[in-house]
Order: structure tokens, then C-alpha cells, then sequence
């Protein structure tokens, strides 16, 4: 059986794989951080809303973090699309979001623990789709689709070692990708090894501290929880011009106040979650 057949995917064919592009661009001059073609003419407060990120590839329509929720995010036109990388016990780079394979897979143990072999044969929730290395997933993923890359854990590596081997697959799979992570040194790394690639750190608390990475670091965006967005965030990432990419939305209710603000990004579970809330937004402009 064809992979994501038993999913939402499996009403349209499979996208042939892409091909690798030309020659391996290099690390200070790649970052994938151009944008995609649906997003070059968007900018802060665009008439056509927000950006949507397929949260782990749209984890609540598609197996979370594999080749088949990639493929399939891409079908359903989402403009990012967020994966979470760690590094295996043997340094493999591979898409995956917990600490330890229990939960997700049919295997157990920590991920750091565990070799690529194993981890790169273990079953996601039961879906006939296996743990993917990042290479694979860039590949699956439509070409003008920018990638929201999250550094989630080093494992044996150190973060720029880290940083080393997941930055050259990328640059040399995908045309278009942004690093971000909950860890500031994940993303010093990054700008350690590669200063042009854009970063955006990740947090759910401590806004000031996180403004401040971001002021460090130059950061392309931040990339903060429902929790702790508000107007003054959106203003203030805005004038040092940074975009916001708030999560995660599950619902049209959850994307009414992002869009008031003026957030650029949505990062969903589901697709479409800008559509009522976008017309309800404009009603309520109309009536003021």
C-alpha cells in the first residue's frame, strides 16, 4: 500500500520525489531562508492574512513528522510546514519530536540512546510510516514550501555539531528553511556556523528574555505560544522587524486574536484554520 493512502492524502496521486537541485549550495550562502513564491509579496498585516505552518506536518490530519504528513501538508497548500530534528546515538539526523521513541512508536527508549537503525525502522502511531531522516522529509516537501526547522535535541552531539550536519542536508535539499528552537544555544550555534541563515527562537514564557535572543542573534522572527502573544509582542517584534509565527492553532477561535494582532504566521495542526476566522475579523473591521 502506497504511504499516507489511509490518510487524507490519499485522495490525490503521490507527488513524484523531487530531484536533487544542482549543485550543493554553500552553508553561508544558502540559507534557505529566501522566502517561497506565495510569500514574496507578503508582508507585516498583508490583506491575505497569515502565513499557516503545518505543525509537524499537520500532526493531527497526517502521521506526525514523516514523509506522508510532508507530502501531504504540501498538497494542501500549506506555506511552511515545521519539523522537529534530534540526533540518534550514532549522530544520524532524523525528524522526530519526542525525547524517547514510546509514545509515538513501537520501539522504546531515548532517541539519544538508540541507533539510526533502529530508529530510522520504528513505526509512527501505527501508520506503516517510519521515523524519516531529515534529508528524506526535505525531499518529500514541495519545493516553494519553506521549512520551519526545529532544533529539538542534539543527542551525543555538541549543538554545533549539531548545527553542522543538519545545516549541509538541508542546504543541499531544500531551497527554502529557517532554524528555530527553544534553545538559545541551538540557534548561537547556527549563527556560529552559518551567520546568513535565518533563526527564530521558540518560547512560551519569559517574552523580554526571548526579545533580547532575538535582538542578539538578528533573529528573523519569534516564533512565541498563544500564551504569552499580545499586541505589544506583535508591535514591538514588528519595529525591530521581525516577523511573529504564533502556536499552536487549533481552531478558528485560537486564530482570531493572532490575526487582530497582526502576527504573520499561524503554526496548525489542521489546515484552514484562517478561513472563518479571516472573514469573521474583516466583519468586525466593517463594523467599526
Amino acid at each position: 500500500m502506497a504511504r499516507g493512502t489511509t490518510y487524507l492524502a490519499k485522495r490525490v496521486s503521490r507527488r513524484s520525489m523531487v530531484k536533487a537541485t544542482g549543485a550543493m549550495l554553500g552553508l553561508t550562502a544558502a540559507s534557505g531562508t529566501t522566502t517561497a513564491r506565495t510569500e514574496q509579496n507578503r508582508g507585516h498585516g498583508s490583506r491575505d492574512g497569515p502565513y499557516v505552518t503545518a505543525h509537524r506536518g499537520f500532526r493531527d490530519v497526517f502521521p506526525q513528522n514523516t514523509v506522508a504528513a510532508i507530502e501531504g501538508a504540501s498538497r494542501l497548500g500549506a506555506d511552511r510546514i515545521e519539523i522537529d530534528v534530534v540526533a540518534t546515538s550514532d549522530g544520524e539526523i532524523v525528524v522526530f519530536h519526542d525525547e524517547r521513541l514510546d509514545d509515538l512508536t513501537n520501539e522504546l527508549g531515548l532517541v539519544a540512546e538508540t541507533p539510526a537503525e533502529i530508529v530510522l525502522d520504528a513505526e509512527v502511531l501505527g501508520s506503516s510510516e517510519t521515523v524519516p531522516t531529515l534529508a528524506q522529509v526535505l525531499k518529500a516537501a514541495d519545493p516553494n514550501v519553506t521549512m520551519n526547522i526545529e532544533f529539538k535535541a542534539s543527542g551525543p552531539l555538541t549543538w554545533t555539531e549539531f548545527a553542522e550536519r543538519a545545516l549541509r542536508i538541508a542546504s543541499c535539499k531544500s531551497k527554502r528553511f529557517y532554524v528555530s528552537s527553544f534553545d538559545p544555544d541551538a540557534i548561537r550555534a547556527v549563527k556560529d556556523v552559518a551567520p546568513r541563515i535565518d533563526v527564530a527562537p521558540i518560547f512560551g514564557r519569559n517574552v523580554a528574555e526571548n526579545l533580547a535572543v532575538a535582538r542578539e542573534l538578528d533573529a528573523k522572527a519569534v516564533n512565541p505560544s498563544l500564551g504569552v502573544l499580545d499586541a505589544d509582542l506583535v508591535e514591538t517584534a514588528h519595529a525591530e522587524g521581525r516577523e511573529v509565527n504564533v502556536w499552536t492553532v487549533d481552531t478558528w477561535r485560537e486564530a482570531r486574536d493572532p490575526i487582530e494582532f497582526g502576527a504573520d504566521g499561524l503554526i496548525a495542526d489542521y489546515p484552514n484554520m484562517t478561513t472563518f476566522a479571516m472573514g469573521e475579523s474583516r466583519g468586525i473591521r466593517r463594523n467599526q
